[in-house]
């Protein structure tokens, strides 16, 4: 080993070693910070939540690189071993964006970075960056698994939501391009989604899915912001004006309005469409995102119709099967009224105390057996 390495490696090991005092410090304050924001939003059982999520969800990255450049990977575990899944970084974006949203950059930038430089030839966006972690490879064949509505939504939500966070509005000039290319894709695509895949792909694929068109709508109202902050003003009015055509249509199509309470439906083309009901999730950034795009009495007729569908450990995550997603259930609460957002809050808990497994703590579940 030479010599220069060798006096570098003992000083990494000294400096990790001599480092203790201030890493407990810096933990012990975020550990207090979830845990005193959680206690004051949903008490105890929503501090049971959260400090286990936060172990679990860093559990998955890797941070790398060196002084000039860093990116943020993610592994999915449990379906496969891809890395920088889309669609897995959406579900983790929360909590990067609470504890440190400059880091939402690190994650969005491989993304970007393969994809511009013609690394995936489709005109929407890729489901992640390799199938084998940590070899981020790519996949210049086209060849992975295609959620192109879900994705192309992700991307675009994601990007703004980082720029707002930290005012970054070069960082949407320098993506306008994609960005718009992904939008156009789902302006074409949006309204009457194809059979395709959504991020619960373990459900399999349905044609226009009426949560999944509510991504593709309120992405592309995010796109009409980006434009907008961008100075583009011609794409700010065209895609506000696709946004809002399609959510008012949206509405008619994928709402059962004649039914007590009223709800969104799983899809609007099924025979018995208004008997089928699911957890409305991607609601979530219409709000975060502040777009507005999406009228209160939707906010305020899916947190009256949770209750009514609710089984011993939370609700299903739709009307297909009994099992749901904590963390979809986690993000229709954040949105719902407050006895709702308290009902999902103490039946995931409960879960959590209740389950006998010793492994790592799941997002899918059965909401009548706890399995």
């Amino acid at each position: 080993m030479p010599c220069g390495k060798a006096v570098l490696t003992r000083g990494k090991i000294s400096f990790f070693y001599e480092d203790y005092s201030n890493a407990r410090d810096v933990a012990t304050a975020v550990d207090e910070k979830i845990k005193q924001n959680s206690l004051s939003v949903g008490g105890k059982d929503y501090l049971t939540i959260t400090s286990l999520s936060a172990r679990q969800a860093f559990g998955a990255t890797q941070l790398v690189g060196n002084w000039t450049k860093q990116d943020f990977f993610i592994k999915e575990l449990s379906s496969d071993g891809n890395i920088q899944t889309v669609d897995v970084i959406y579900p983790f974006y929360p909590i990067l964006l609470y504890l440190e949203p400059s880091m939402t950059k690190l994650m969005l930038d491989p993304l970007f970075e393969h994809q511009e430089s013609g690394g995936f030839f489709r005109t929407f966006a890729m489901h992640d960056l390799g199938a084998s972690y940590p070899n981020a490879t790519g996949h210049h064949d086209g060849g992975d698994k295609l959620q192109p509505l879900e994705e192309c939504g992700n991307m675009l939500i994601l990007t703004l939501a980082y720029a707002q966070k930290e005012l970054d509005i070069d960082y949407l000039q320098t993506h306008y391009k994609i960005l718009k290319q992904w939008t156009e894709y789902l302006v074409k695509e949006t309204l009457f989604p194809n059979e395709q895949l959504s991020t619960d792909d373990f459900a399999g694929k349905l044609s226009n899915q009426t949560n999944l068109a509510l991504k593709g709508i309120i992405s592309i109202e995010a796109m009409a912001v980006i434009a907008n902050l961008t100075g583009h003003s011609n794409d700010a009015v065209k895609y506000s004006n696709v946004s809002h055509t399609y959510v008012s249509k949206w509405q008619s199509l994928g709402i059962a309005s004649n039914t007590t309470p009223s709800h969104t439906t799983l899809s609007y083309t099924q025979k018995f469409q208004n008997d089928t009901h699911g957890l409305a999730y991607n609601l979530y950034f219409d709000r975060f995102l502040k777009l507005n795009l999406i009228p209160q009495y939707v906010y305020d007729m899916q947190s009256d119709v949770y209750p009514t569908a609710v089984q011993k450990y939370g609700v299903p995550l739709d009307t297909r099967h009994c099992y749901t997603k904590s963390d979809w259930e986690m993000w229709a609460a954040a949105i719902a009224s407050e006895t709702t957002r308290n009902m999902f809050i103490h039946d995931l808990a409960k879960w959590i105390n209740e389950t006998h497994t010793n492994t790592a703590c799941t997002d899918l579940y059965d909401t009548r057996n706890g399995e």
